[in-house]
Protein backbone atom coordinates (compact mmCIF):
# COMPACT_ATOMS: atom_id res chain seq x y z
CA UNK A 1 0.00 0.00 0.00
CA UNK A 2 2.41 2.57 1.21
CA UNK A 3 4.59 1.75 -2.13
CA UNK A 4 1.30 2.31 -4.43
CA UNK A 5 1.04 5.80 -2.56
CA UNK A 6 4.67 6.70 -3.49
CA UNK A 7 3.86 5.83 -7.00
CA UNK A 8 1.05 7.73 -7.25
CA UNK A 9 2.67 10.33 -5.62
CA UNK A 10 5.45 10.48 -7.62
CA UNK A 11 3.24 10.49 -10.74
CA UNK A 12 1.14 13.49 -9.66
CA UNK A 13 4.18 15.37 -8.55
CA UNK A 14 5.60 14.41 -12.36
CA UNK A 15 2.18 15.42 -13.97
CA UNK A 16 2.26 18.84 -12.54
CA UNK A 17 5.98 19.38 -13.02
CA UNK A 18 5.67 18.71 -16.79
CA UNK A 19 2.14 21.03 -16.88
CA UNK A 20 3.81 23.60 -15.22
CA UNK A 21 7.19 23.56 -17.28
CA UNK A 22 4.85 23.21 -20.62
CA UNK A 23 2.90 26.52 -19.56
CA UNK A 24 6.10 28.17 -18.53
CA UNK A 25 7.53 27.63 -22.14
CA UNK A 26 4.73 28.55 -23.87
CA UNK A 27 4.29 31.63 -21.99
CA UNK A 28 7.74 32.46 -22.71
CA UNK A 29 7.84 31.37 -26.48
CA UNK A 30 4.10 33.42 -26.89
CA UNK A 31 5.37 36.84 -24.93
CA UNK A 32 8.70 36.47 -27.07
CA UNK A 33 6.38 36.99 -30.48
CA UNK A 34 3.49 38.98 -28.92
CA UNK A 35 4.14 42.22 -30.76
CA UNK A 36 4.18 39.96 -33.99
CA UNK A 37 0.43 38.29 -33.13
CA UNK A 38 -1.17 41.71 -31.69
CA UNK A 39 0.95 45.03 -32.83
CA UNK A 40 -1.36 46.82 -35.46
CA UNK A 41 -0.13 48.48 -38.76
CA UNK A 42 1.15 52.07 -37.88
CA UNK A 43 -1.64 53.49 -39.93
CA UNK A 44 -4.14 51.36 -38.33
CA UNK A 45 -5.41 52.88 -34.53
CA UNK A 46 -8.31 51.04 -34.10
CA UNK A 47 -9.78 47.49 -34.09
CA UNK A 48 -13.10 45.37 -34.71
CA UNK A 49 -13.01 42.44 -32.16
CA UNK A 50 -15.96 40.11 -31.76
CA UNK A 51 -17.21 36.51 -33.04
CA UNK A 52 -17.48 35.14 -36.31
CA UNK A 53 -19.81 38.27 -37.67
CA UNK A 54 -17.48 41.12 -37.54
CA UNK A 55 -14.39 38.33 -38.71
CA UNK A 56 -17.22 38.24 -41.99
CA UNK A 57 -18.07 41.24 -42.54
CA UNK A 58 -15.05 43.59 -41.94
CA UNK A 59 -13.15 43.60 -44.44
CA UNK A 60 -9.91 45.65 -43.07
CA UNK A 61 -8.01 45.52 -46.06
CA UNK A 62 -10.73 48.13 -47.07
CA UNK A 63 -11.00 49.70 -43.78
CA UNK A 64 -7.93 52.48 -43.83
CA UNK A 65 -7.98 52.77 -39.76
CA UNK A 66 -9.17 49.63 -38.68
CA UNK A 67 -7.84 46.49 -37.79
CA UNK A 68 -9.96 43.48 -37.71
CA UNK A 69 -9.08 40.78 -34.82
CA UNK A 70 -12.21 38.99 -34.49
CA UNK A 71 -12.63 35.45 -34.14
CA UNK A 72 -14.99 32.79 -35.10
CA UNK A 73 -17.10 31.44 -31.57
CA UNK A 74 -15.51 33.58 -29.19
CA UNK A 75 -17.04 34.80 -26.14
CA UNK A 76 -16.30 37.95 -24.54
CA UNK A 77 -14.49 35.39 -21.84
CA UNK A 78 -11.60 34.97 -23.86
CA UNK A 79 -12.09 38.89 -25.64
CA UNK A 80 -10.59 40.06 -22.93
CA UNK A 81 -7.85 38.09 -22.95
CA UNK A 82 -6.97 38.80 -26.15
CA UNK A 83 -8.01 42.68 -25.46
CA UNK A 84 -5.68 42.71 -22.71
CA UNK A 85 -2.60 41.89 -24.81
CA UNK A 86 -3.81 43.81 -27.51
CA UNK A 87 -3.68 46.66 -25.47
CA UNK A 88 -0.31 45.78 -24.26
CA UNK A 89 1.36 45.55 -27.61
CA UNK A 90 -0.17 48.65 -28.78
CA UNK A 91 0.53 52.09 -27.00
CA UNK A 92 -1.46 54.24 -29.73
CA UNK A 93 -4.73 52.21 -29.71
CA UNK A 94 -7.60 55.12 -29.48
CA UNK A 95 -10.42 52.63 -29.76
CA UNK A 96 -12.26 49.79 -30.55
CA UNK A 97 -15.83 48.36 -32.47
CA UNK A 98 -16.91 45.65 -29.96
CA UNK A 99 -19.45 43.86 -31.69
CA UNK A 100 -22.55 42.95 -28.87
CA UNK A 101 -26.16 42.06 -29.77
CA UNK A 102 -28.38 40.00 -27.45
CA UNK A 103 -27.35 36.81 -27.70
CA UNK A 104 -23.36 37.65 -26.85
CA UNK A 105 -24.27 37.94 -23.41
CA UNK A 106 -27.50 34.52 -23.51
CA UNK A 107 -26.57 30.93 -22.55
CA UNK A 108 -25.84 29.85 -25.55
CA UNK A 109 -22.82 31.01 -24.96
CA UNK A 110 -22.15 28.78 -22.34
CA UNK A 111 -20.57 26.10 -24.91
CA UNK A 112 -18.68 28.46 -26.57
CA UNK A 113 -16.83 29.59 -23.17
CA UNK A 114 -16.58 25.77 -21.60
CA UNK A 115 -18.04 23.44 -23.85
CA UNK A 116 -15.51 20.63 -25.11
CA UNK A 117 -14.20 21.46 -28.46
CA UNK A 118 -14.69 25.31 -28.14
CA UNK A 119 -12.92 25.29 -25.02
CA UNK A 120 -9.48 23.63 -26.62
CA UNK A 121 -9.37 25.43 -29.25
CA UNK A 122 -9.14 29.11 -26.89
CA UNK A 123 -7.57 26.96 -24.30
CA UNK A 124 -4.35 27.08 -26.75
CA UNK A 125 -4.92 30.05 -28.09
CA UNK A 126 -5.10 32.00 -24.61
CA UNK A 127 -3.86 30.00 -21.65
CA UNK A 128 -0.74 31.56 -21.24
CA UNK A 129 -2.49 34.77 -20.65
CA UNK A 130 -5.13 33.53 -17.95
CA UNK A 131 -4.97 34.08 -14.73
CA UNK A 132 -6.11 31.97 -11.99
CA UNK A 133 -9.68 33.17 -12.22
CA UNK A 134 -9.50 32.30 -15.66
CA UNK A 135 -9.19 28.42 -14.92
CA UNK A 136 -10.91 28.10 -11.98
CA UNK A 137 -13.73 29.44 -14.04
CA UNK A 138 -13.14 26.55 -16.74
CA UNK A 139 -12.56 23.65 -13.55
CA UNK A 140 -15.45 24.63 -12.05
CA UNK A 141 -17.45 24.29 -15.03
CA UNK A 142 -16.03 21.49 -17.19
CA UNK A 143 -13.18 20.16 -14.99
CA UNK A 144 -13.00 17.06 -17.19
CA UNK A 145 -12.62 18.28 -20.44
CA UNK A 146 -10.25 20.97 -19.04
CA UNK A 147 -8.16 18.35 -17.25
CA UNK A 148 -8.16 16.54 -20.66
CA UNK A 149 -6.96 19.53 -22.62
CA UNK A 150 -4.31 20.41 -20.17
CA UNK A 151 -2.87 16.79 -20.32
CA UNK A 152 -3.45 16.12 -23.85
CA UNK A 153 -2.01 17.61 -27.11
CA UNK A 154 -2.78 21.46 -26.39
CA UNK A 155 0.83 21.93 -25.29
CA UNK A 156 2.42 20.78 -28.20
CA UNK A 157 -0.17 22.17 -30.94
CA UNK A 158 0.08 25.31 -29.43
CA UNK A 159 4.41 24.62 -29.34
CA UNK A 160 4.15 24.04 -33.32
CA UNK A 161 2.08 27.26 -34.07
CA UNK A 162 4.94 29.14 -32.61
CA UNK A 163 7.41 27.48 -33.99
CA UNK A 164 6.26 26.61 -37.43
CA UNK A 165 3.77 29.60 -38.36
CA UNK A 166 5.19 32.93 -39.73
CA UNK A 167 4.23 36.30 -38.62
CA UNK A 168 0.97 36.44 -40.89
CA UNK A 169 0.04 32.69 -40.10
CA UNK A 170 0.46 33.13 -36.36
CA UNK A 171 -1.58 36.34 -36.49
CA UNK A 172 -4.29 34.80 -38.34
CA UNK A 173 -4.49 32.66 -36.13
CA UNK A 174 -5.88 34.59 -33.17
CA UNK A 175 -8.58 36.60 -35.27
CA UNK A 176 -8.74 38.50 -38.51
CA UNK A 177 -11.05 39.07 -41.81
CA UNK A 178 -11.93 36.08 -42.83
CA UNK A 179 -12.52 35.62 -46.57
CA UNK A 180 -15.70 33.39 -47.43
CA UNK A 181 -17.01 33.50 -51.20
CA UNK A 182 -19.88 30.99 -50.36
CA UNK A 183 -23.82 31.44 -49.89
CA UNK A 184 -26.63 29.24 -48.50
CA UNK A 185 -29.14 31.21 -49.53
CA UNK A 186 -29.81 31.33 -53.60
CA UNK A 187 -30.87 27.62 -53.17
CA UNK A 188 -32.50 27.44 -50.18
CA UNK A 189 -33.51 31.33 -48.68
CA UNK A 190 -37.51 30.36 -49.39
CA UNK A 191 -36.86 27.95 -46.20
CA UNK A 192 -35.09 29.76 -44.61
CA UNK A 193 -36.65 31.63 -41.61
CA UNK A 194 -34.58 31.94 -38.55
CA UNK A 195 -37.02 34.33 -36.14
CA UNK A 196 -35.63 32.64 -33.20
CA UNK A 197 -37.48 34.89 -30.80
CA UNK A 198 -34.23 35.12 -28.29
CA UNK A 199 -36.06 35.33 -24.50
CA UNK A 200 -34.51 38.02 -22.10
CA UNK A 201 -34.94 35.27 -19.46
CA UNK A 202 -32.01 33.38 -21.28
CA UNK A 203 -29.51 36.36 -20.58
CA UNK A 204 -26.47 35.07 -18.51
CA UNK A 205 -25.43 36.93 -15.69
CA UNK A 206 -21.57 35.66 -16.15
CA UNK A 207 -21.59 36.53 -19.77
CA UNK A 208 -22.89 39.94 -18.66
CA UNK A 209 -20.19 40.17 -16.42
CA UNK A 210 -17.37 39.18 -18.81
CA UNK A 211 -18.22 42.11 -21.07
CA UNK A 212 -18.78 44.36 -18.27
CA UNK A 213 -15.07 43.56 -17.31
CA UNK A 214 -13.78 44.02 -20.63
CA UNK A 215 -15.76 47.49 -20.70
CA UNK A 216 -14.21 48.34 -18.12
CA UNK A 217 -10.52 47.12 -19.45
CA UNK A 218 -11.01 49.43 -21.87
CA UNK A 219 -12.11 52.27 -19.91
CA UNK A 220 -9.10 52.05 -17.38
CA UNK A 221 -7.03 52.16 -20.54
CA UNK A 222 -8.58 55.40 -21.92
CA UNK A 223 -9.49 53.62 -24.68
CA UNK A 224 -12.89 54.65 -26.44
CA UNK A 225 -15.17 51.97 -26.94
CA UNK A 226 -18.31 51.98 -29.92
CA UNK A 227 -20.64 49.21 -30.09
CA UNK A 228 -21.44 47.97 -33.29
CA UNK A 229 -24.49 45.09 -34.34
CA UNK A 230 -23.35 44.00 -37.71
CA UNK A 231 -25.69 43.39 -40.72
CA UNK A 232 -28.19 40.54 -40.22
CA UNK A 233 -30.51 39.38 -43.13
CA UNK A 234 -34.16 39.85 -42.13
CA UNK A 235 -35.10 36.49 -41.61
CA UNK A 236 -34.01 36.62 -38.22
CA UNK A 237 -36.82 38.69 -37.17
CA UNK A 238 -37.04 42.01 -35.23
CA UNK A 239 -34.25 42.89 -33.23
CA UNK A 240 -33.75 44.09 -29.92
CA UNK A 241 -33.26 47.77 -29.66
CA UNK A 242 -30.64 50.36 -28.40
CA UNK A 243 -32.57 51.49 -24.97
CA UNK A 244 -32.98 47.38 -24.57
CA UNK A 245 -29.23 46.17 -25.22
CA UNK A 246 -27.61 49.16 -23.47
CA UNK A 247 -30.14 48.89 -20.83
CA UNK A 248 -28.28 45.50 -19.72
CA UNK A 249 -24.70 47.22 -19.32
CA UNK A 250 -25.82 49.82 -16.31
CA UNK A 251 -25.74 53.08 -15.24
CA UNK A 252 -21.52 53.27 -16.11
CA UNK A 253 -22.20 52.15 -19.75
CA UNK A 254 -25.41 54.06 -20.69
CA UNK A 255 -23.90 56.65 -22.50
CA UNK A 256 -21.92 54.46 -25.23
CA UNK A 257 -22.57 54.78 -28.63
CA UNK A 258 -24.23 51.67 -30.36
CA UNK A 259 -23.41 51.32 -34.33
CA UNK A 260 -26.43 49.46 -35.39
CA UNK A 261 -25.53 47.66 -38.85
CA UNK A 262 -28.38 45.42 -38.57
CA UNK A 263 -30.39 46.95 -41.30
CA UNK A 264 -27.89 47.33 -43.75
CA UNK A 265 -29.54 46.69 -47.03
CA UNK A 266 -27.52 44.06 -48.80
CA UNK A 267 -28.75 41.90 -51.49
CA UNK A 268 -29.42 38.30 -50.90
CA UNK A 269 -26.33 36.97 -53.22
CA UNK A 270 -24.20 39.06 -50.88
CA UNK A 271 -25.25 36.82 -47.65
CA UNK A 272 -23.05 33.75 -46.70
CA UNK A 273 -26.26 33.06 -44.14
CA UNK A 274 -28.59 34.99 -42.36
CA UNK A 275 -26.58 36.09 -39.58
CA UNK A 276 -23.09 36.55 -41.76
CA UNK A 277 -21.71 38.60 -45.11
CA UNK A 278 -20.35 36.65 -47.50
CA UNK A 279 -16.94 38.15 -49.32
CA UNK A 280 -19.28 40.01 -51.94
CA UNK A 281 -20.99 41.82 -49.18
CA UNK A 282 -18.37 42.23 -47.16
CA UNK A 283 -16.64 44.14 -49.50
CA UNK A 284 -19.53 46.49 -49.94
CA UNK A 285 -20.16 46.43 -46.63
CA UNK A 286 -16.98 47.21 -45.58
CA UNK A 287 -16.58 50.30 -48.07
CA UNK A 288 -19.36 51.95 -46.81
CA UNK A 289 -18.17 51.50 -43.12
CA UNK A 290 -14.77 52.51 -43.89
CA UNK A 291 -16.47 56.09 -45.82
CA UNK A 292 -18.13 56.61 -42.74
CA UNK A 293 -14.92 56.78 -41.17
CA UNK A 294 -13.25 58.72 -43.87
CA UNK A 295 -15.96 61.34 -43.43
CA UNK A 296 -15.37 61.92 -39.46
CA UNK A 297 -17.89 59.92 -37.86
CA UNK A 298 -16.24 59.33 -34.77
CA UNK A 299 -15.95 62.76 -34.46
CA UNK A 300 -19.63 63.17 -34.72
CA UNK A 301 -21.69 64.10 -31.95
CA UNK A 302 -24.97 62.01 -32.69
CA UNK A 303 -22.99 59.18 -33.93
CA UNK A 304 -25.98 56.55 -33.70
CA UNK A 305 -27.94 59.14 -36.18
CA UNK A 306 -25.36 59.34 -38.46
CA UNK A 307 -25.14 55.45 -38.94
CA UNK A 308 -29.06 55.48 -39.23
CA UNK A 309 -29.51 58.45 -41.87
CA UNK A 310 -26.00 56.76 -44.20
CA UNK A 311 -28.38 54.04 -43.92
CA UNK A 312 -31.34 55.11 -44.56
CA UNK A 313 -29.55 57.01 -47.77
CA UNK A 314 -28.43 53.77 -49.10
CA UNK A 315 -31.75 52.08 -48.93
CA UNK A 316 -32.98 55.23 -51.37
CA UNK A 317 -30.31 54.72 -54.00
Amino acid sequence: MQRFLSQTFIFVMATVFILAGSTYITTFLIQKRNKEIHSLPPHKNYIIIGNSRPSLDFNDSLIRSAYNFSSFAESYFYTYLKAEQLIKANKNLKGVFLEYNIEDIGHKRDNWTWGKDLMQSNYIKYSYAMRTYNNEVLLKKNPGDLLAICFGRAFLRQLKNLTVLDSTALRKFYGGYFFDGSSIMDSTSKKIYVNQKFHLKNVSSFHKEQLLRLLDLFRDNNIKVYLIRSPLHFTNGVQFNRETLIGYLGEKNKDLDYLDFNDYPAKLDEFRDPWHLNSKGARKFSIFFNQLLEDGLLLKENKEQVVRDALAALKAQ
